[in-house]
């Protein structure tokens, strides 16, 4: 009988930290036991300091998180002193690999897995890059294939398919930074695609493979899930934050109006049938101003800052700009010969996707089936906190609560050590 240590990181209380460019979000749980999360706490601020899923002020982001976590850590009633890092940036790379092993003593021990998997981390993690996820795939072991978990089997050799998921170490370092100024320590970095849709796809939906579209307000995120393990993560610097500030620009409105009118009647469901931005429009939004246009419709108007605006003129402004990050994903999915395994059906979910008309939009332009996903398989939070917008944050919760103590793929993945003493203790970890 093989003996296995299945306690995790988790018993105790544990966090995960959102970094989104329209909001920040804490959450503190722990692992029932029984396969979910119970939520202990949380806390969310108003995004600062971040633009595009990237660093942008280092002091203002500092502040705004330890404001989010404090708001967590008394809600939750306990101190946390690390944390799991959620972000879509750091301008991620995900590679499909394979390594093989020669087996000592012809038994597959943990320590072995352990080898294997920091031999991935040096060849396919660029130089400017660091590992922020590891998923093993498959094992093989001599000619056997498709092997779940390979411990305590007899064999010559070992050999894993696996995809890694890196993050411009720059970018990272600086998210690092950002919360040790809190006097706070990262344990890892988890993708918000990865983690979004951990949250909103069950386990069958993962196991047959699907794709989870993120849109967050400065970028949208997508993964990619095949026999239940994620084969593809990406990012685009695009996401409802360009869809406000088109609405600002083109009528002239201050960004809190813009951002109100967008979630209020925003939609991309146009009220003529073809649904095509008149020229007019269409030269607006590349000068940027938004003098003398004249839509003609049948639609109703909407009242915002004493000006009334029509309904159909709204529509396109907006759909122009989904239109474009509906081409980026379709082409970063194409480029990265992706698009079989991307399949039919698609999930939206994020903050941005709760535009009205958004998921038809997208069916229409993929001839794929799009449906909006919600989060699922935390206990505890409420009804404000558990819709699209949070699937990141509670995705991540997830993964947190179902790593092994000790996991091989996690070890691989923790933030790197800086010092010569901390890499000694890297070092003795990995090989005593």
């Amino acid at each position: 009988m093989i003996l296995r240590n299945k306690q995790s990181a988790l018993r105790r209380p544990f966090a995960v930290l959102d970094l989104g460019s329209s909001k920040v979000t804490c959450l503190i749980g722990e692992a029932d036991g029984k396969g979910k999360v119970q939520l202990l706490g949380q806390g969310m601020h108003a995004s600062a300091g971040m633009r595009h899923g990237e660093v942008s002020n280092l002091e203002l982001l500092s502040t705004v998180i330890g404001k989010t976590v404090h708001a967590a850590e008394r809600d939750a009633g306990t101190s946390i002193q690390s944390m799991s890092i959620v972000t879509p940036g750091g301008m991620p790379v995900s590679r499909l690999g394979k390594q093989t092993l020669t087996l000592s003593d012809k038994t597959v021990r943990r320590r072995d897995m352990q080898r294997l998997m920091a031999r991935e981390n040096d060849a396919d993690t660029p130089d400017s890059h660091q590992a922020m996820h590891l998923q093993t795939l498959q094992y093989d072991l001599d000619d056997v294939r498709g092997i779940a978990d390979p411990r305590g089997m007899r064999g010559s050799a070992l050999s894993v398919d696996y995809t890694i998921v890196s993050g411009a170490r720059t970018s990272l370092t600086n998210f690092r930074e950002a919360l040790v100024l809190n006097h706070l320590e990262v344990d890892r970095f988890i993708h918000a695609g990865y983690a979004a849709g951990l949250a909103c796809l069950s386990e069958e939906e993962r196991d047959l493979g699907g794709a989870v579209i993120d849109m967050g307000g400065g970028t949208t995120s997508i993964s990619i899930f095949m026999h239940g393990k994620l084969i593809y993560v990406d990012t685009i610097p695009v996401g409802g934050h360009r869809v406000t500030t088109d609405i600002a620009r083109i009528l002239s409105l201050p960004v809190a109006d813009a951002e109100r009118i967008k979630a209020i009647d925003g939609s991309v469901m146009p009220t003529e049938l073809s649904g095509t931005p008149p020229a007019s429009l269409s030269e607006v939004m590349r000068n940027g101003n938004s003098d003398n246009i004249v839509i003609p419709t049948q639609g109703d108007n909407i009242e915002i800052g004493g000006k009334s605006v029509e309904r159909n003129l709204l529509s396109a402004i907006i759909r122009p700009r989904i239109e474009e990050i509906i081409e980026l994903l379709t082409s970063r999915i194409d480029n990265a010969h992706m698009q079989h395994a991307a399949g039919n059906r698609l999930l939206l979910t994020g903050g941005a996707s709760q535009l009205t008309g958004l998921a038809d939009l997208y069916a229409h332009a993929t001839q794929k089936t799009v449906i909006l996903g919600k989060p699922q398989g935390v206990d505890g939070l409420l009804d404000e906190n558990s819709g699209p917008e949070f699937a990141a944050a509670i995705g991540a919760l997830t993964h947190v609560s179902r790593l092994e103590e000790n996991d091989p793929t996690d070890r691989q993945t923790r933030t790197l050590s800086y010092g010569p003493f901390e890499r000694i203790g890297a070092w003795l970890r990995d090989n005593l």
